[in-house]
């Protein structure tokens, strides 16, 4: 997490090619990974009920490292781990269910296990162009 303190991160963008970080309007932003996922979590609780089951993670062990328009949410794990998807609101074909999970909840990155792949896939979708 000491690399959001001096990481200015991305807000804005512009003739971007197709990323993981399409529509996101912050990433790897200090702002970013104040968001308590925790609560957030909770907060969308009902999908994890509906399924009769409890949230499968600890919210408080992750931090967020992108935030899509639409709510979505990237999780980077504090101390090791997937990096996770929280995407109650998604299309994406490149994701997996996280185990356990019902849809358009959690999930983990195809090809992507890491916050280090998160970032060289997205810079190598723009070296690519």
């Amino acid at each position: 997490m000491a690399f959001a303190g001096v990481c200015g991160g991305v807000v804005e963008r512009f003739g971007e090619p197709e990323s993981r970080w399409l529509n996101h309007n912050e990433v790897l932003t200090a702002g970013a990974t104040r968001l308590a996922v925790g609560q957030v979590l909770a907060d969308y609780g009902w999908i994890w009920e509906r399924a009769g089951i409890g949230v499968p993670i600890d919210g408080e062990a992750y931090y967020v490292v992108g935030v899509e328009a639409n709510g979505n949410l990237t999780l980077a794990p504090r101390a090791g781990g997937r990096l996770l998807l929280f995407a109650p609101d998604h299309s994406f074909d490149d994701v997996t269910p996280l185990e356990g999970c019902p849809p358009y909840s959690l999930y983990t990155f195809d090809g992507v296990p890491d916050l280090g792949s998160w970032i060289e896939d997205a810079a190598e979708s723009w070296l690519r162009g």
